[in-house]
């Protein structure tokens, strides 16, 4: 059972009593499951896609209804392991969450606000954790919200940064139809920083001022 696992099935040591070394490992852990679910994922979209092929290029219905089935199978066991996945990401976003609140409290005296946490706060987290129609996205802001960080600067794209979160919204777009793979590519390795090099240039070719005589 995770840290995450033990604390909301009655544990007394609660987020707040976890140290950086515990949080350390446990995410090390399910960083590890989460590869591994991860690579099922990829082993049975490529065996669904075979088999998809298999039916397209056989005529025979018997041996169609064959490939169906073994389509559908493998269609259930991606959806069962991506269900799964989605709770090792959300364990992950939590405990990276800690993580970071506590590594801050080490540099800035601040309260401990994993302290204010109650149980019924507890309750909460565990039914956003288990809920499968809870998105990522949704289940961190709903975190952020109980550990009242929302809208702290200190805690935005500290996992990702910026250039992650910049690659992320190019995704977006080329998942929307908006860019091609080449284009999107382009974007994500070619795009300067702000104050960077083109800002330099443009400064560079402005005409100087002539000096007061």
């Amino acid at each position: 059972m995770s840290i995450l696992g033990k604390i909301f099935t009655g544990g007394k040591k609660g987020l707040a009593g976890l140290s950086l070394e515990e949080i350390r490992h446990e995410e090390k852990r399910l960083e590890i499951r989460e590869n591994q679910h991860l690579h099922q994922i990829e082993k049975y979209d490529k065996l669904r896609e075979d088999v998809f092929n298999q039916g397209a290029k056989n005529k025979s219905p018997a041996r169609r209804r064959i490939y169906a089935r073994r389509f559908g199978e493998f269609s259930q066991r991606i959806s069962m392991i991506e269900r799964e996945l989605t709770h090792v990401v959300k364990e992950l976003m939590t405990l990276n969450r800690v993580r970071g609140i506590l590594e801050r409290q080490r540099l800035i005296p601040v309260p401990n606000i994993l302290q204010k946490l109650n149980e019924e706060d507890m309750v909460k987290l565990t039914a956003l954790l288990e809920d499968d129609k809870v998105s990522e996205e949704m289940y961190l802001q709903k975190l952020d919200s109980l550990l009242g960080v929302v809208n702290d600067p200190a805690y935005e794209s500290q996992d990702i940064g910026n250039e992650g979160l910049e690659v992320l919204k190019t995704w977006e777009q080329m998942d929307e139809g908006e860019l091609e793979f080449n284009e999107g590519l382009k974007e994500a390795t070619q795009k300067e920083p702000a104050g960077g090099s083109k800002e330099a240039k443009e400064k560079e070719a402005e005409p100087g001022q002539a000096e007061p005589a």
